[in-house]
């Protein structure tokens, strides 16, 4: 069966997120690579199983599955029967310190995992490529971004003993990226799950070790680096753009969480 595939022309484009290929594989064919791919990728197990070598070492995989292959690295994956899969090649200016920065370096399994919502960005992505080739690249860019921040988010959940806890907040933190640019209050972020907010603040600091506003700073702080790639937008417009209206609120955040100002970080990566 012919996979799901785009493969957008970049060319000279100027994205610091891009995908040169993406697609999917109703029947994933085995794959063998003993110098690697040139490009850094994510595959994700849509249904059926597989196993994955590299580096001498054997990962099984199941659905919901995803792994990460940083280029050059020698891998080799294939189906146990019919197995389903999509996948994304990472490219674009601000990939490599992005990719760093997260700490995704090394191939990586995460499997076990409530990975929905990785999936439904890569749906999106794909999606907004099939149907619009010519700004259809500008848009994704903003969602292979969020694809990034998903996965790192997944490993360092991973890490974490509180998974369950946080597996039972997905439903809030896709309300709070949602409405990131508005001014939620902790009644609105209560009412997402049911719960009153003093159980809200409980839950939510025994799962993330920090209180929902917390999160939402620093997820604001995240996204809007995105925005500092945009050299004509003023640091104040960057601010609102994730919600934050006072321009000085958003530099001293910036800083405190970044270890630099706005105007720095811009300098040092765009």
């Amino acid at each position: 069966m012919k996979p799901e595939a785009v493969f957008p022309n970049i060319g000279k484009t100027k994205l610091l997120f891009q995908t040169p290929a993406i697609g999917l594989n109703k029947e994933q064919c085995p794959i063998v690579r003993e110098n690697g791919y040139a490009l850094p990728q994510f595959i994700f197990c849509v249904e059926g199983e597989g196993v994955l070598e590299t580096e001498g070492k054997v990962f099984p995989l199941e659905q919901g599955s995803v792994f990460y292959l940083p280029e050059g690295r020698e891998h080799r994956y294939y189906g146990k029967g019919k197995w389903v899969t999509s996948w994304i090649h990472l490219a674009g200016e601000g990939m490599p310190q992005a990719l760093e920065c997260m700490g995704i370096k090394d191939a990586t399994v995460l499997s076990g995992m409530d990975t929905s919502r990785f999936e439904r960005i890569m749906r999106q992505i794909l999606t907004e490529l099939k149907n619009d080739r010519l700004n259809g690249m500008e848009r994704s860019s903003v969602h292979i971004y969020d694809l990034l921040m998903e996965f790192y988010m997944l490993q360092h959940e991973l890490a974490q003993p509180q998974t369950k806890g946080k597996q039972r907040l997905l439903p809030l933190l896709d309300y709070i990226d949602e409405h990131i640019t508005e001014q939620m209050t902790l009644q609105d972020l209560a009412n997402v799950l049911n719960i009153t907010p003093q159980h809200l603040c409980r839950t939510f600091k025994e799962a993330f070790s920090m209180r929902p506003f917390e999160y939402i700073t620093r997820r604001r702080i995240q996204i809007s680096k995105r925005y500092l790639a945009d050299r004509s937008m003023k640091i104040a417009a960057v601010g609102q753009m994730v919600g934050i209206r006072d321009v000085s609120y958003y530099c001293y955040n910036f800083k405190r969480l970044e270890g630099i100002t706005p105007n720095e970080f811009r300098a040092q990566n765009f």
